[in-house]
């Protein structure tokens, strides 16, 4: 055989393999599941692993304009991508657009054109294409989902914040007279909250103090303290003394609300400013402060009943107690989301700590603002509170 046989057998068997090849990497290229299109530089499809058929997508074919595949709304975008890569004016595009699945509908793809270089010039440009139509699909309805939670929780924070006035407007202002001082400062967790206070002062030498702490928080317990705040002030507007007050409230939140295990603890606190004595009754509730203006001494004034709508008759032992009280002597009032502070290293403060904090407050000249001075000297140093905190100053003139 001669030299130049042998030459073209050779060259027969090079141009075999690479066919078979070729074939193969078709055959590659049309299984992989992203959607591979060969762009040349006339912007004409030289290749697509993809073909169209009546029930899907319109892939592109060899010799169509690589933009006629692409829904109409999406066509002059992608047109500039493409000839932003062919006129080498970058190297990279990405882009998102849309092609019709043959069903009405469009699928959504996210896409990549990439040129490929010959001597320095763009002889074709890559598009290497991803079906996102479910994650778009699924995008989308998070973003309608979301666009309706904003609305709704903005429509929640107005009504929150409607509620906190009106709540706001039902909480006493500060109560004095040549005798006493009623100072009162209020954080509620969430705007509302179930904390209240009450101050009757129709007699001004026997004002009373009601404080109340309605379980949770938000506004649930804040519609529950509204409504013991109208019963409170029904019943002691009748002449009622603490403990009738405080029996006659428990039949109501009990028959009312014992079926959702809401109750509430309180402490009621009247002065008789003339005799120099105090009548009090705790529900459950912490136990108040009061430090004797002639020893600095703080003793405890404690609640001796089962918290208000726990059962149908709180009371334990006598109905109320007295105690004396002299001018300089100084009552503090709280709710237990005081005592549950924590500081830095997470302990909480418990009753003994706020004695120290209290005992600490300057309230030599008890006037408006006090409770909130002493409820600032309180907090600092401590995390935010995790509950409705509420202080209040009796100081006897």
């Amino acid at each position: 055989m001669s030299t130049a046989e042998d030459t073209d057998n050779e060259r027969g068997s090079a141009l075999l393999a690479l066919a078979r090849r070729r074939e193969r990497f078709e055959r590659l290229l049309t299984s992989i599941s992203d959607l591979l299109v060969l762009i040349g530089p006339d912007g004409r499809v030289r290749f697509c692993n993809r073909s169209g058929g009546a029930d899907g997508p319109a892939y592109p074919r060899p010799g169509d304009r690589a933009e006629d595949f692409v829904a109409e709304g999406d066509r002059p975008a992608f047109a500039r991508a493409v000839q932003d890569v062919l006129s080498g004016r970058s190297e990279r595009r990405d882009l998102l657009f849309r092609l019709p699945d043959g069903a009405g509908g469009d699928r959504v793809i996210e896409g990549t054109l990439t040129s490929v270089l010959e001597d320095g010039r763009v002889v074709v440009v890559e598009l290497l294409g991803r079906d996102v139509t479910e994650q778009h699909r699924v995008v989308q309805a998070l973003r309608s989902v979301n666009k309706r939670l904003r609305a709704e929780q903005a429509r929640f924070r107005r009504d929150l914040e409607a509620a906190g006035k009106v709540h706001a407007s039902l909480l006493p202002g500060g109560f004095q007279t040549e005798r006493v001082l009623i100072d009162l400062e209020h954080k509620p967790l969430l705007g509302v909250g179930g904390d209240y206070v009450y101050i009757d002062r129709q007699d001004a030498a026997r004002p009373t103090l009601v404080v109340f702490d309605v379980s949770g928080h938000g506004i649930a317990s804040a519609l529950v303290a509204n409504r013991m705040h109208s019963a409170v002030y029904a019943i002691l507007n009748q002449g009622s003394p603490p403990p009738e007050m405080l029996g006659r409230l428990n039949r109501f939140i009990f028959e009312s609300f014992s079926d959702l295990g809401i109750f509430a603890t309180l402490f009621g606190l009247r002065l008789d400013l003339e005799a120099g004595r105090a009548c009090y009754c705790g529900a459950g509730h912490p136990p108040a402060l009061l430090r004797k203006g002639s020893t600095g001494q703080i003793l405890q004034l404690r609640s001796a009943h089962l918290p208000i709508g726990a059962t149908a008759d709180v009371f334990v032992g006598e109905p109320a107690r007295e105690v004396e009280i002299a001018p300089g002597d100084l009552i503090w009032i709280y709710t237990d989301g005081l005592t549950e502070l924590r500081d830095a290293e997470g302990n909480m403060l418990g009753i003994d700590g706020l004695t120290r904090r209290l005992q600490d407050c300057p309230v030599h000249e008890p006037r408006p603002g006090s409770a909130r001075r002493c409820l600032r000297k309180v907090l600092t140093g401590m995390k935010t509170p995790q509950d409705d905190v509420t202080l209040v100053l009796a100081a006897i003139r």
